[in-house]
């Protein structure tokens, strides 16, 4: 049986998930006193926001593809 790849929509979400582990583990870290802490935070801030945005950009994409701007 052939497996479906992933779509744009679920590697996205697995990037979020993931930047929001990198981000609470860069926390943690900042609070455990490591100096890679606050940089580890940052760039889990940055995937999240990143990943957020594709999703908006591809939702607004998908349902204006399907509504249609002229009436």
């Amino acid at each position: 049986m052939a497996k479906q790849s992933w779509g744009h929509r679920e590697r996205l979400l697995a990037m979020g998930g993931f930047g929001v582990l990198l981000a609470v583990c860069g926390v943690v870290a900042t609070v455990a006193g490591a100096p890679a802490g606050p940089g580890v935070a940052l760039t889990g801030a940055v995937l999240g926001c990143w990943e957020a945005c594709g999703l908006w950009l591809g939702n607004a994409w998908t349902q204006g593809a399907r509504k249609g701007t002229r009436r």
